[in-house]
């Protein structure tokens, strides 16, 4: 059975293209960073990270970030974890341990791509049960990476008992392709097996956090940020 390497860490980027309203969004939200609210600081972080309603400037973000992490934001410690897991590349040196740290923290708070992160950097630390903890925690979410991971290690028997049903559905879930792997993986499956394997699959719904959500809101998310401050 093949399988094909996947790229996924630190992919979180505001979603929504920039529009004329961005640089009053950003003038507002570093007002409100400035007060030390710890979901601005994350947010103007991510402005500057990406030039969004200001010039785009990696060492503010970092700074920014670091700000968001110390009062405690899960988001600005994920980002603040990218950047030492080689996102701050000019910035600030990588640092393994202390992506991990960042990281777990918002793993640990519900963040879908700081589960599937934390689990790669556990799966480099030769950990493969930590590893597949994470995985499994950001696949109930619905991260396709991590259900392909899953999947893997599920075949290999990684971290984990073999056990050929489970790295099927997990397969199917992440809906990764080529489509052929699934019917070779399905045809090394007895009938019970395959009926069991194709049962979960179809029962399966993926229960994803409001942080999650939140992350994936990007700018929406910023300007929703800023009317609850007002109110």
């Amino acid at each position: 059975m093949k399988f094909f390497a996947l790229a996924f860490s630190c992919l979180l980027f505001f979603s929504m293209p920039a529009n004329a309203n961005d640089a009053d969004t950003f003038s507002a939200m570093v007002a409100l960073a400035n007060k030390g609210d710890a979901e601005a600081q994350y947010h103007v972080g991510m402005m500057y990270n990406n030039g969004i309603g200001t010039q785009q400037d990696r060492r503010q973000a970092f700074e920014w970030f670091q700000k968001s992490a110390a009062s405690n934001d899960p988001l600005g410690a994920y980002k603040l974890g990218c950047y030492y897991d080689g996102q701050g590349a000019g910035v600030v040196e990588s640092n393994a341990d202390q992506a991990l740290k960042y990281k777990l923290v918002a793993a640990e708070a519900g963040y879908s791509l700081a589960q599937h992160d934390v689990a790669n950097l556990y799966d480099r630390r030769e950990n493969p049960e930590e590893a597949l903890k994470w995985w499994k925690r950001a696949g109930d979410q619905g991260y396709p990476g991590a259900l392909f991971s899953l999947s893997r290690s599920y075949f290999a028997g990684k971290g984990t008992p073999r056990d050929a049903s489970l790295a099927y559905a997990y397969f199917k879930l992440s809906q990764i392709p080529p489509k052929k792997n699934v019917n070779e993986m399905a045809s090394t499956l007895s009938e019970p097996e395959l009926k069991n394997a194709e049962k979960m699959v179809s029962e399966w719904k993926p229960q994803v956090t409001a942080l999650t959500l939140k992350a994936k809101g990007g700018i929406r998310a910023a300007e929703e940020h800023l009317k609850t401050a007002k109110n």
